[in-house]
């Protein structure tokens, strides 16, 4: 079972320092997932599909976090790098560069971030002084980080997906395996399964999975696959879909030029205000990205489950295949007691 532990310790570092640990909740119980996504290459064209699918994103959802893109992305970064409690991630100015008439605070929940030491010490009594660093000392979570994306080396559909992949008759397009706690229908977000809300344009899978507890579990999926449309007839195509919701946000700071002239340019002003983006670029900016499909095929499924067993889900040109691990107290501790060390800076 792949663990937080063998994940590399300055991606876990990033990501322990700023989402919150989460406390063990008597009325959640949390498992390992394991979702795989693929096509069947050679899926059936004569069937009839509906011209034109209601595809949509949920209103609400997250993301998984891979610690290693999130560590490139902030590596790249001039500033501050947090992820929030969805798995979006805030790439943010330094606050020695914004000016004292900006708002930084985003408009999303975000985790509170720990005070810094200056301000707890402020707020102690004199007489407790010596009991400062005491207090101060982080309590160790126990649970580990939900929905981070674990090494897919040790899943168990690894090998699996790999011949599937070879065999030619079939293209993994998901697959991922983590920790998180499930809840009732009503507490449990979708979780996005693509980020064409950031590159911004169509990759062949979008769409989002729930996955809920009543009595037993329940898989939810809200998927569709974009297609070359060689079953439609003609040159139609349906209009493009939705894109996703972003996961990364990046805020630059206001430009601070005051009331300061516009620097010497040796143009007159007249030219300056006159200059336009080429034909081309202002054709791009209107229309927007081009769907690259004619059309997309929804699947939307429902199944009960129950743990401890691998589900699949067929349609004629995607399959999903999915198992659910039960985690107990034990083991979560381990995991955690494992993200927490990897994450402690060394000596």
């Amino acid at each position: 079972m792949p663990t937080l532990k063998s994940l590399p310790i300055s991606c876990l570092g990033l990501l322990v320092a700023f989402i919150a640990p989460t406390a063990l909740a008597q009325e959640e119980r949390w498992y390992q997932v394991e979702l795989l996504i693929f096509s069947h290459e050679s899926g059936a064209n004569d069937e009839q599909w509906e011209p034109l699918p209601e595809l949509a994103y949920p209103s609400a959802g997250r993301f998984l976090v891979y610690p290693e893109q999130v560590a490139a992305r902030a590596g790249e970064h001039q500033g501050i790098s947090e992820v929030d409690e969805f798995g979006r991630q805030f790439l943010r100015p330094d606050p020695e560069q914004l000016t004292a008439t900006e708002d930084a605070t985003p408009d999303i929940p975000l985790r509170d971030a720990p005070l810094p030491v200056t301000d707890v010490t402020d707020a102690v009594p004199e007489d407790s002084s010596e009991n400062i660093e005491t207090d101060l000392e982080p309590a160790l979570p126990l649970t580990p980080t939900p929905f981070i994306a674990l090494p897919l080396r040790s899943a168990e559909f690894y090998g699996k997906a790999a011949y599937m992949q070879r065999s030619g008759n079939y293209k993994t397009l998901f697959h991922e395996t983590w920790v998180q706690p499930v809840r009732e229908k009503g507490d449990a977000l979708p979780l996005i399964i693509d980020r064409s809300g950031d590159s911004g344009d169509w990759p062949r899978l979008q769409g989002s999975v729930t996955l809920h507890i009543a009595r037993y579990l329940h898989l939810e999926t809200n998927l569709w696959l974009n297609t070359t449309g060689g079953y439609l007839p003609g040159d139609w195509q349906m209009p493009p879909p939705p894109l996703g919701p972003v996961s990364l946000i990046v805020e630059e700071p206001d430009p601070a030029w005051g009331d300061d002239p516009l620097p010497e340019t040796g143009l007159p002003t007249e030219a300056v205000d006159e200059q336009v983006l080429p034909e081309d670029e202002v054709l791009v900016e209107e229309t927007g990205p081009v769907y690259p499909w004619r059309h997309a095929v929804l699947m939307q499924q429902s199944r009960k489950m129950r743990s401890k067993e691998v589900h699949y889900l067929d349609h004629p040109l995607l399959g999903v295949v999915i198992k659910l691990m039960p985690l107990d107290e034990e083991q979560l501790q381990a995991m955690a007691d494992a993200e927490f060390s990897e994450a402690e800076p060394g000596p």
